[in-house]
């Protein structure tokens, strides 16, 4: 697997990792916004208010998707030849930021139109936070005006937090090159702390969205 090989071809490997976490929810916008349409119709009737839908989206349609991310981290794991207690930190971080994305695009699909536009709000920012990873593009090779992206970028704070850690245990050669790419060790706290609250944003905007734009017009 990819762990026998040297670090730097390691950190690929978790790129690749976070980077299909983070598109496992975007083709549930379309479905989102069908929904979107007929829940417009129903709560200008009184029949309920748009929170349950947020709710029902979060407690059906999350679940789905999130079986499918779990499946395809544990699947990716087992063929990398990871040590077992690796296990706990590629995938929590991987799944957490599925989470942050998953309440993104849903957060989009409340407040887009239509699926078109949705996938036009969607692409570049999705675009934006996976260059600004620390892999693609690292703090050190940006100049010092779009050093706050890497702050905003859910990417990069899965990216530092997965490769410092498994770095840790790999020896010298290791924390070299995670110094090359710019990652520091000890923000793990931090990184978990904006995660959460983007995805409580995320969230909160998406209940609003869904109660105060695309009205049916009568």
């Amino acid at each position: 697997g990819i762990a026998s090989h040297m670090f730097l071809q390691q950190v690929p490997f978790f790129f690749i990792l976070v980077t299909g976490s983070c598109f496992q929810s975007m083709g549930f916008m379309a479905l989102l916004i069908d929904e979107r349409t007929v829940m417009k119709y129903e709560t200008s009737e009184a029949l309920y208010g748009e929170g349950v839908v947020a709710l029902c989206n979060f407690l059906v349609d999350v679940p789905v998707a999130l079986v499918g991310a779990s499946a395809q981290i544990l699947i990716a794991f087992c063929f990398s030849g990871y040590p077992s207690e690796q296990l706990q930190t590629i995938f929590c971080w991987t799944l957490l930021i599925f989470f942050v994305y998953d309440s993104l695009f849903a957060c989009i699909a409340a407040c887009a139109p239509d699926a078109q536009l949705a996938q036009l709000v969607a692409t570049p920012m999705l675009t934006i936070f996976m260059l600004f990873n620390g892999f693609v593009i690292t703090r050190g090779g940006a100049p010092p005006w779009y050093h706050w992206l890497f702050e905003l970028s859910p990417n990069f704070h899965t990216m530092q937090s997965i490769v410092t850690n498994v770095a840790s245990k790999e020896g010298p050669e290791a924390e070299a090159i995670v110094d090359t790419f710019g990652y520091e060790h000890g923000h793990e706290t931090e990184a978990f702390l904006i995660m959460v609250l983007c995805i409580i944003v995320f969230r909160v905007c998406q209940v609003v969205a869904l109660k105060m734009l695309n009205n049916i017009q009568r």
